[in-house]
C-alpha cells in the first residue's frame, strides 16, 4: 500500500507540473494544489481503510465444523424409540504454520439434568478433544492434551456419513470402546523411507476397571486416576490407492489403577479396507488379554469379535451393504462360565445422501445371543446425520 500511495502522489505532481508548465497563472496554481491536497486525503483514508483488520480476519485462523445424529429403533422386545443421539461442535484454530489446537465438544443423547428420583440421566456433555499438535518437523507432530486414540476405523474418523449402518459396528463399540480419548502424549507423522506408511505412538491415561469391563473403564479425562499409564502403538499404510490398512497395540500395565496390583491388560487390533469404483470391503479384528483377574472376572480374561462388510454405491447418493460380527467380551472358558457367551450379528441396508456429507440410513439388524436368559435384538433403525 505504501507503494501505491507514494505512485498515486508522483502521478498527481506530475500533472501539476505540466499544468503550470502550460499555464502560470498564479490562481491556477492554487486550484491545483488545493485538487492535489483533497486527493491526497483520499488516498491517505483508503490506505487506512484497507490496513484496518475486520472481524472477519480476526477469525480467519480458526475453523469452526461439527456433525450430529438421530436414529429411531424398532427392536423385538424392545420399545420403540427415537433418540437424539450426538450433537457436536469442532472448534480448531492456527497459532502458527506449526501450532495448531483441535477441540471438541459433544452433547449426546439431547438432554442433561439433575433426578432428585436418583434414576440415571440419560445425556452427558464430553469434551471428546483438546489438545496442541506441534508440526516440529517436516511432517512430523507432537500432540499433547485430550486425545482420541488411534485405533480402528472408527475411533478417529466416526462422522455420520463416513460408515454404514446407524449404530456402530458392535466391536468398535464392545472391544474397541468408541468414542475412546485419553490425556495423552502422541508423536505421529510419515514415515519417509516407505511411501504411505505412517505411526502414532502415544503414552496415556489408561482404564480403570476392578472386573476387566472395557467399555465402562473408560475414564473420559474427567479427574482420571493415572498410577497406571498406558502404552499405544499403531502403524498405518495407505500407499495404495484405495487401500487402508493398519494394526496398534495398546499395553496397560493395570487397569484397576490400584497400587500393588497387577490385572495387566493388552489390546492387538488390526483392519483393511479395500474400495474400487462403486465397491468397498472392510475387516477388522481385536483382542483383549487382561491378567490375573479374580475369579468371579476370570471368563473375561479373553475378549474377542471380528467383522467383515462389503458395501456397493451403484450411483453416488446411494450405497448398500451388509456386515457380520462376532464378538465376545467373556470368552475364557473357566469352571464359573460354561455358557456360551459369544454374540452374532447381521446387518445390512442402505445409505442414502442428500448431499455428500448429508445421510439417511437404514439398518436392519439380525441378531444371535448364545447365553441363555438373553434376548436378541432382531428388528431395524432409521437414522439421519450430517458433518460439515
Amino acid at each position: 500500500m505504501m507503494m501505491l500511495n507514494k505512485l498515486a502522489t508522483a502521478m498527481l505532481s506530475l500533472s501539476v507540473a505540466s499544468s503550470v508548465y502550460a499555464q502560470t497563472t498564479e490562481a491556477e496554481i492554487a486550484s491545483l494544489k488545493a485538487q492535489l491536497k483533497a486527493q491526497q486525503a483520499q488516498i491517505d483514508a483508503l490506505v487506512a481503510a484497507v490496513e484496518q483488520p475486520t472481524t472477519s480476519q480476526g477469525f480467519a485462523n480458526t475453523t469452526l465444523g461439527g456433525y450430529g445424529e438421530a436414529h429411531y429403533y424398532n427392536y423385538d422386545n424392545a420399545p420403540q424409540q427415537y433418540d437424539a443421539y450426538r450433537f457436536v461442535l469442532y472448534v480448531g484454530h492456527k497459532f502458527s504454520n506449526t501450532v495448531r489446537l483441535h477441540s471438541e465438544l459433544e452433547v449426546e443423547h439431547a438432554l442433561i439434568r439433575d433426578n432428585p428420583t436418583g434414576t440415571t440421566n440419560l445425556g452427558e456433555v464430553e469434551l471428546e478433544q483438546m489438545f496442541i499438535e506441534w508440526n516440529y518437523a517436516g511432517k512430523q507432530n507432537l500432540s499433547i492434551g485430550q486425545i482420541i486414540l488411534p485405533i480402528g476405523f472408527l475411533n478417529e474418523t466416526h462422522e455420520p456419513e463416513t460408515f454404514y449402518g446407524t449404530k456402530r459396528n458392535p466391536i468398535e463399540t464392545n472391544l474397541i470402546p468408541t468414542t475412546w480419548w485419553e490425556g495423552a502424549v502422541k508423536a505421529s507423522g510419515l514415515i519417509p523411507t516407505v511411501d504411505g506408511l505412517s505411526y502414532n505412538v502415544l503414552v496415556s491415561t489408561g482404564l480403570k476397571t476392578d472386573s476387566a469391563a472395557i467399555r465402562s473403564g473408560r475414564q473420559k479425562g474427567a479427574k482420571a486416576v493415572a498410577e497406571d499409564l498406558a502404552y499405544t502403538l499403531g502403524v498405518n499404510y495407505r500407499g495404495i490407492a484405495g487401500l487402508d490398512t493398519g494394526i496398534a497395540y495398546q499395553l496397560q500395565q493395570d487397569i484397576t489403577q490400584s497400587v500393588g496390583k497387577t490385572n495387566k491388560a493388552s489390546l492387538m487390533e488390526a483392519h483393511v479396507a479395500y474400495s474400487w469404483q462403486g465397491f468397498s470391503t472392510r475387516a477388522l479384528y481385536a483382542r483383549w488379554d487382561v491378567e490375573d483377574l479374580v475369579a468371579a472376572d476370570a471368563h473375561k480374561a479373553k475378549q474377542d469379535g471380528y467383522f467383515l462388510e462389503a458395501a456397493y454405491k451403484p450411483i453416488e447418493q446411494v450405497g448398500v451393504f451388509a456386515r457380520y460380527s462376532v464378538w465376545d467380551n467373556e470368552a475364557k472358558n473357566t469352571s464359573s462360565n460354561s455358557e456360551d457367551s459369544e454374540k452374532q450379528q447381521w446387518n445390512y441396508g442402505a445409505n442414502y445422501y442428500l448431499t455428500p456429507r448429508v445421510v439417511l440410513k437404514l439398518d436392519i439388524q439380525d441378531q444371535k445371543l448364545a447365553t441363555l436368559g438373553t434376548v436378541d435384538e432382531d428388528g431395524f433403525s432409521l437414522g439421519i446425520g450430517y458433518s460439515f
